[in-house]
Parts: structure tokens; sequence; C-alpha cells
């Protein structure tokens, strides 16, 4: 099957693939790889390499398993989950999981509808008083995620961290968010095109370094909006 007859059996135009082989479409929809696996008659994540026997859309709010409750060893690391527990007051949870700030970034977890569904790494507390009235998030919508690269610099630095509202999916206002872009995490500032219909989302980057994408709003994957930044002095 050439790449012309692939994009239009997914319902692309015939430019679709050939634009991501030449290398002047950086990235592919995530709803599209799955498409092209059906296509191709291909197993779940074999395309992208990731080996798990299903992928499939997990509902908003159940994205991550039960928070851990961490022993910790002489030193106060933490050496392993000794039980399941529901998030105290306050309590945040940081996944293990690193948002690129160029090309996306994943660390070793379970892939789920291309979302890394992994364990947690740390449990930050804040107080309770203002991650509700202050940040408008409630315990169980958020999360601390590390970032690294530099297309966010000066806003995000590599080692910042920011927390993720991911019961806020639709890209507006305006403002930066956490996206799956086809390869992994990103943090990204979304732009809604005025007057696009069907509406577009443009993708950007802080660094006047790193290009600026454009792609139809349901071809974008929210992971939850950006409400608060983590940084060193």
């Amino acid at each position: 099957m050439t790449a012309t007859k692939l994009a239009r059996a997914i319902g692309r135009d015939k430019s679709y693939l050939n634009d991501f082989l030449d290398g002047s479409k950086q990235s592919l929809a995530a709803g599209d790889i799955l498409k092209i696996e059906d296509a191709l008659h291909l197993h779940r994540g074999e395309l992208i390499g990731v080996s798990v026997e299903e992928i499939r859309r997990v509902p908003l709010g159940e994205e991550f398993d039960p928070d851990p409750y961490f022993e910790h060893d002489e030193n106060g690391e933490a050496a392993g989950r000794s039980h399941r527990r529901a998030l105290e007051p306050g309590e945040v949870p940081e996944r293990n999981v690193i948002a690129g700030l160029g090309q996306g970034g994943t660390a070793e977890g379970v892939v789920v509808d291309g979302q890394v569904l992994d364990g947690v790494r740390a449990v930050w507390r804040l107080p309770p008083d203002f991650l509700r009235t202050e940040l408008r998030s409630r315990e169980g919508d958020v999360d601390f995620i590390a970032v690294d690269g530099d297309s966010m610099i000066p806003t995000l630095l590599p080692g910042d961290r920011v927390m993720i509202n991911r019961s806020q999916t639709a890209p507006s206002p305006d403002g930066l968010y956490a996206i799956f872009d086809g390869i992994g995490i990103s943090v990204k500032r979304l732009e809604i095109v005025k007057g696009s219909n069907p509406i577009r989302i443009r993708i950007k980057s802080d660094n006047p370094n790193h290009s600026t994408d454009e792609i139809l709003a349901t071809d974008l994957y929210v992971i939850g909006r950006v409400v608060c930044r983590v940084t060193r002095c």
C-alpha cells in the first residue's frame, strides 16, 4: 500500500502521510496512528513499538491507578508500596512521567491511548485552601509532572515541575497545556486560530528558535491545563 492510498484509507488528504515521511510534518495525530494500525492489520501499539496487549481510551479522571502509599527506607527514599489509599486534603501526586519540551517525553510504564499510565514518584502536600481556591483544583483532578527540554524557555526550565489539571481538557482559554503529541507528553502553549472553521489550534513554543504547528482541534489530544509551576530560584 502506498502512502497516498493509506492516507485515503484513514480519511486523510493524499499528502498527509507523504508530508510526514519527507519530514515536513513532524508528527501524526494519535487517532490516526490507531487507524493506520487497523488499515495495515497491525496489533495495537505495534506501529510505535509499544508492548501492550490493548490500547483503549480511558474515561476522564481514571487515567491513573489509585495513588499508592510509599514506605521509606532509612535514607528517606521511597522503597515501595505498602498499600493503596485515597489522597488526603491538599495532596497532589507527582507522576513518573517526564514531559518533553521539544520532542515528546515519556517514561517507562503502561501506555493507554497514548498516555503513560505509570506510578507515583512523590506526593506533594499543599494547603487545601490554596489548591481549591487559588488554583481552583481538586486533589483527584491534578498531578505534578517534571519537564525537560528548551522549547518553553524562559517560561519553563528543565527540571521545573508543573501541575496539570486533567479536568480542563478543552484548549480554551489560550494558555499552557500538557498534550500527547503522537510521541509522548509535551507542554506547549495553545491558541485557538480566530475565525477558523473547522476550529484549528496553534501549538506554540515560547522559545523563538522552535517552530509553531497548527492542527485541527479534533486532532489535538489535551491531557490537561497547566495551573501551577514550581521552579528553582
